[in-house]
């Protein structure tokens, strides 16, 4: 199995900066999941529209999206299906630098298990929809829904056999940092524990 890591967000809230580059306990963000997963998959795709040479060094394979402009999440898994030759990929985000082996083994072990269907990681009914393992044959109505417009994750996900993996004790590991306040909050936090 592949995984696509997801980096190509405009990182509004961290002033425009490229927030898989963004360093977290004095390494880039993105590190940590592609640390994380190494053992787990047989490719890193990650998926960025900028600074392509630096996530290269992380990774085997950077794409970018196919399409102008930052059009979210969606794109970048596209981009990432593109070039998988695995039947399933594991999807995740650069900014979940808490996130454990636990989790990982959790989603793989379910989707292994239904692999026709889109398997997340949610806390009861709240989805967390970039934590993910998506068949790749998916991929064509993935790519008509993006030509059509559409950008949310969640609506296309929900058209799709779905299975969700309650991780609800686990919460604290999806923790996303979108502002300097918070990395700086849980780097001080981690450097107390």
């Amino acid at each position: 199995m592949d995984v696509i890591i997801l980096a190509g967000g405009e990182g509004r809230r961290m002033g425009g900066c490229d927030k898989g580059l963004v360093p977290f306990q004095s390494q880039p963000m993105v590190a940590f999941a592609v640390e994380l997963v190494r053992p787990f998959v047989s490719r890193v795709i990650i998926s960025c529209n900028r600074h392509l040479p630096e996530y290269a060094v992380l990774a085997d394979r950077v794409v970018e999206d196919p399409f102008e402009g930052f059009q979210g999440p969606l794109a970048g898994i596209l981009a990432g299906l593109k070039v998988s030759g695995s039947d399933q990929v594991l999807v995740l985000p650069c900014d979940t630098p808490l996130l454990e082996a636990v989790l990982i083994e959790r989603l793989l072990a379910a989707a292994n298990a239904s692999p026709e269907s889109i398997t997340v990681l949610s806390e009861g009914d709240k989805l967390h929809p970039l934590h993910a393992v998506i068949p790749r044959a998916l991929m064509g109505d993935l790519e008509r829904w993006l030509e059509g417009g559409q950008r949310a994750v969640q609506r296309w996900m929900h058209n799709h056999p779905m299975q969700l993996i309650d991780i609800s004790e686990y919460s604290e590991q999806l923790c996303n940092l979108n502002t300097f306040q918070e990395l700086r909050l849980l780097e001080a936090l981690k450097s107390e524990g």
